[in-house]
């Protein structure tokens, strides 16, 4: 059976795109994690004034339609956050 501890913390994302976190994870060691980023509207807002258009298109190329809104991604995060949530009370 495999185990899992949800931790719950803040950080922010610098400009070389790394997450840094507000606080210590109480992992006593060197492991690999599971990262959702949830991302309020306000930062989403301020992000958004900064993209350039031009590498987004670059970057997306040909899997522009196969990519999903900030949004509908948010909304399926929630909704298998609840289901783990739903999960582990079971247990």
């Amino acid at each position: 059976m495999l185990l899992a501890k949800t931790v719950e913390t803040t950080g922010i994302v610098n400009n070389q795109h790394q997450l840094i976190l507000d606080e210590s994870l109480p992992i006593a060691e060197t492991s690999r994690v599971r990262v959702i980023v949830i991302v309020t509207e306000e930062a989403q807002t301020k992000a958004a004034s900064k993209r350039d258009p031009e590498k987004i298109d670059a970057l997306c190329g040909s899997f522009r339609n196969c990519l999903s809104g900030s949004d509908a991604f948010a909304k399926r995060k929630r909704e298998e956050i609840r289901l783990e949530r739903v999960k582990w009370q079971r247990k």
